[in-house]
């Protein structure tokens, strides 16, 4: 994948989240992470699964009560696939 893309990230969440406050406890202080995490897939009867599928996510964290919410990098346009993970998914 290619380098993170903060500011794209950030004009991504302005357009699709509108100012909306936290959820949890309604306070609008978010703070968005610089860098991409995964998540893999698990399977209950062995724990995680070798060689399974992995999406990219960003967490951000409300600033009052740490609620976290996850944005998928790929879909935020954050991070890029690059051409040879596109091949081999061929």
């Amino acid at each position: 994948m290619a380098a993170f893309d903060t500011q794209k990230l950030i004009a991504w969440l302005t357009d699709k989240w509108k100012g909306r406050p936290c959820p949890m406890c309604g306070h609008g202080s978010w703070s968005v992470q610089d860098r991409t995490f995964q998540l893999m897939e698990f399977d209950p009867n062995g724990g995680l699964t070798v060689g399974g599928p992995v999406i990219p996510i960003v967490p951000i964290t409300c600033g009052n009560c740490g609620n976290t919410v996850i944005v998928n990098a790929l879909i935020s346009g954050t991070v890029e696939q690059s051409p040879d993970t596109e091949e081999a998914k061929k």
